[in-house]
């Protein structure tokens, strides 16, 4: 039979509770940091497209150019490599600063911007009117290796709809090809600049082209 009377007995428990919370406390802080250790993660954007303002009168429509579907890995962050026809890998330590169909979206509306030829630019989150909208599929934004070298492939299904009645009033597919300088994460970066320009410059004269 226990020595201890009643009151101690209930009140020990918690005495030993008071003592080992700190030490669990301390335990979890040990494990847990602001900023993770670990190699820091590089953020990278599309640069700004090269498109030249047409000398043509604005047309008075609106536009809507909605984010392109995409299937994983290409709805995410990270800046893809493909070292065989049926794998993906990405580069360690590198993202884009968005998701890859925001980058693609914004990249086409601000090269639309740019060329002028429309009275206004919209993406899917405004709730402007449109006269017409822009949407799509994109199936490819990733690197590749062909005879050793690096080259960038972005691959882009487009879709022209007529916004009142929401059909397909044209459609087409474009695809750029970019080698890279060299393999380096940064020259990679450029290729994937160039060939969104050289895609964006082809959407943005064929989606004009079918415009009434």
């Amino acid at each position: 039979m226990s020595s201890l009377d009643p009151f101690t007995r209930r009140a020990l428990p918690a005495r030993l509770a008071r003592r080992l919370l700190p030490l669990a406390l301390a335990g979890l802080l040990a494990g847990c940091s602001v900023i993770p250790a670990g190699e820091p993660v590089r953020l990278f954007t599309l640069p700004e497209p090269t498109l030249s303002a047409s000398r043509e009168a604005p047309r008075a429509l609106t536009l809507r150019v909605d984010t392109p579907g995409a299937g994983a890995p290409l709805d995410g962050r990270r800046l893809l490599i493909k070292p065989s026809p049926d794998e993906f890998q990405a580069y360690a330590g590198a993202r884009w600063r968005d998701d890859i169909p925001r980058l693609v979206r914004d990249h086409l509306i601000e090269a639309l911007r740019r060329d002028g030829r429309l009275a206004a630019v919209i993406d899917d989150a405004s709730r402007a009117q449109s006269d017409a909208a822009l949407t799509g599929h994109l199936g490819a934004f990733h690197v590749r290796y062909r005879a050793g070298r690096a080259e960038v492939v972005v691959r882009l299904d487009v879709q022209r709809l007529d916004d009142a009645h929401r059909g397909v009033q044209a459609s087409r597919r474009f695809e750029t090809v970019v080698r890279s300088e060299d393999a380096s994460l940064e020259a990679v970066v450029g290729a994937f600049g160039r060939a969104a320009d050289r895609l964006a410059g082809e959407v943005v004269d064929w989606t004009l082209g079918t415009l009434p």
